[in-house]
């Protein structure tokens, strides 16, 4: 009697949680049983730990385990359950399968016989199994959501790695504190009792024992030396003192960040927006759910399947806020100063790299057409022998940069020198007007503005422009043509941005409507008159680009229609109320009628 040798086959293993019910061990001694039983010889294993099935995206070993098939080693592949090979739509678990297929490779179930039955019989389980197994993913998502959201409206932390200077108390059903979780800065957690002893320590990747679905969380205020960091980090905020000169600082005091590396600043600007150190918990600012996002206070809105898993910033209305939820560690107006320097920050357009390599009106400018921000560029032209080569500087716009005509069907380079020249003559003239002297230019602006509400001009404005957004929105979703759907939503996406910067200026208009102190409003001044004639003068640095942004709000430009618009800030316009300047001179517009020969002409100052 000849007996067949058995077929080389692999294992697929994968679960999504350390929660799983079957553990990898178990997969694995199901599956060689399973091989051992029908002739099969496991030659090999793939798998993915703590890892969703929902998608085929990050499973390196499913991915792997594809790519390795189409060699023909190994004649087929063997999981636990369908649910273990995928819980992806229909379409793309079937997808992979083909692949399999056509390599010549089978995809068998320990506990389900009929995953590679041929006939209509196979065909229909497996779909109605893949469905049941996709629906699963659904309900958990939002379940899980749900949960969330309810451990937010009654105060309790919802998880994740807690902000940097709280830890986490777990409180039983009776109210007393079962023990707290701290987040150590390489990564691991300490357990202590509710004394301060020290339980246990977990690394990275150990289950931490879980607490009891009738416990809730808490954050409270960790040890003092991490509290008095954040404190530090705040003051010197407000102090004036950049994202990266505060990380400097506490590198300097050999203090690791909350990720157990060196401190950046992206980690202290992400810590000073973050509303918790005042006392509030803001849940939901950013979603990357795979099905489900929180809308209204609740989770039942579906994202788009283009969306699925990607991480995205939820616009404020969508917010869940609880305030003074936690302990804070600053005062409300500690932290409301904090977010106007931040913002004062994200103000100075255009990046932090070489003063050198900055342009003047990086930031504030942008194209009409298709609202992306103009790059600055140089333009080499060739050179003859003995000679230098001529550089040119150009404003161009970034989105027919990046994306081309789609985005953007209008080409048009503007000339940096002119185009600087005219803005800076602009703002000569509103403010150095009748060529006052530096003092005399001083004196009026202190005037101009002490008699102008800040809270009152400032957050009109401001509110005058989302209501203009939200106008611009609703006309976009008025009749909306499916076959320019990827345009409306880029589009989208920018008002979007731009709403919320607008909010966060307005929030910060308020902040600082408090009474003038002379002496100060005076320096204000000084400071601002000096950086304007530094600019005029051809000056480009840090500091005059800060001063521009304190005239100009934006300039747009239209190249269809080679027209352009420069608006200023409120306290500029009110500089143009003082002067009663209504018609401007026909030689304000000279220096820009025809801009790097495209004929660009000023449609209106804005003011």
């Amino acid at each position: 009697m000849i007996t067949s040798p058995p077929a080389p086959a692999v294992a697929y293993l994968r679960r999504s949680t350390d929660k799983q019910e079957q553990s990898l061990a178990d997969q694995r001694s199901e599956i060689r049983r399973f091989a051992g039983e029908h002739g099969y010889r496991i030659i090999d294993e793939y798998c993915d730990d703590a890892i969703s099935g929902t998608s085929a995206k990050g499973r390196r070993g499913f991915q792997r385990m594809i790519e390795d098939a189409k060699r023909g080693d190994f004649k087929a592949v063997i999981v636990w359950n369908s649910d273990r090979f995928s819980r992806g739509d229909v379409t793309e678990t079937e997808h992979f399968r083909y692949l399999l297929r056509a390599a010549g490779v089978a995809v068998l179930s320990v506990t389900e016989d009929y995953l590679h039955r041929d006939g209509i019989d196979g065909d229909i389980l497996r779909t109605v199994k893949q469905f049941q197994n996709r629906q699963f993913s659904i309900s958990l998502s939002q379940s899980t959501l749900r949960g969330q959201v309810s451990s937010v409206l009654a105060a309790s932390d919802p998880g994740r790695m807690t902000p940097y200077g709280y830890d986490r108390e777990i409180i039983g059903p009776d109210g007393t504190m079962l023990y707290r979780v701290r987040f150590l800065e390489g990564g691991e957690r300490a357990t202590f009792d509710r004394h301060g002893a020290l339980q246990a320590t977990y690394s990275k990747g150990q289950t931490l024992r879980k607490p009891g679905k009738e416990c809730t969380a808490r954050l409270v205020l960790s040890e003092a030396g991490r509290v008095s960091t954040v404190r530090d980090i705040f003051t010197m905020c407000v102090d004036g003192v950049g994202f990266k000169g505060i990380a400097d600082e506490l590198n300097r005091r050999g203090l690791m960040s909350p990720k157990g590396r060196l401190w950046s600043f992206t980690t202290i600007k992400a810590m000073l927006e973050n509303p918790v150190y005042r006392g509030d918990v803001v849940w939901n600012r950013r979603s990357e759910s795979k099905f489900y996002r929180v809308r209204d206070g609740r989770a039942d809105a579906m994202r788009p399947r283009e969306e699925s898993g990607r991480v995205e910033r939820t616009v404020e209305d969508d917010w869940i806020v609880m305030p003074d939820a936690v302990p804070a560690i600053v005062d409300r107006e500690t932290w409301d100063l904090a977010q106007v320097k931040v913002l004062e920050r994200s103000k100075a357009k255009g990046g932090t790299g070489k003063q050198t390599n900055r342009w003047l009106l990086s930031g504030v400018l942008r194209c009409g057409d298709c609202g992306h921000g103009y790059w600055g560029e140089r333009k080499r032209k060739g050179r003859k022998a003995g000679q230098r080569v001529v550089e040119t500087g150009y404003y161009a716009c970034s989105g027919r940069r990046g994306r081309g005509k789609v985005t953007c069907p209008h080409p048009a380079h503007v000339r940096a020198d002119d185009l600087e020249t005219w803005v800076l003559g602009k703002l000569s003239g509103l403010v150095m007007v009748d060529d006052l002297t530096v003092d005399a230019a001083v004196d009026r602006l202190v005037e101009t503005t002490s008699l102008r509400s800040a809270e009152r001009d400032d957050v009109e404005r401001l509110d005058i422009e989302l209501a203009e957004i939200d106008a611009t929105v609703n006309a976009l979703l008025t009749g909306l043509d499916p076959a320019n759907l990827p345009l409306v939503n880029d589009r989208l996406t920018q008002l979007r941005h731009r709403k919320e910067q607008l909010q966060r200026e307005r929030r910060a208009a308020v902040t600082a409507s408090r009474p003038f102190d002379e002496l100060a409003l005076r320096r204000w001044a000084t400071e601002r008159i000096t950086g304007l004639a530094d600019a005029i003068d051809g000056r480009r640095n840090e500091h005059v680009r800060r001063v521009l942004t304190s005239y100009v709000d934006e300039i747009v430009i239209w190249p269809s229609t080679k027209t352009g618009l420069l608006r200023v800030n409120a306290f500029a316009a009110g500089l143009a109320d003082r002067q009663n300047d209504t018609d401007r001179p026909a030689r304000d517009r000279s220096c820009v009628d025809a801009i790097a020969g495209r004929g660009f002409e000023p449609l209106t100052s804005g003011l």
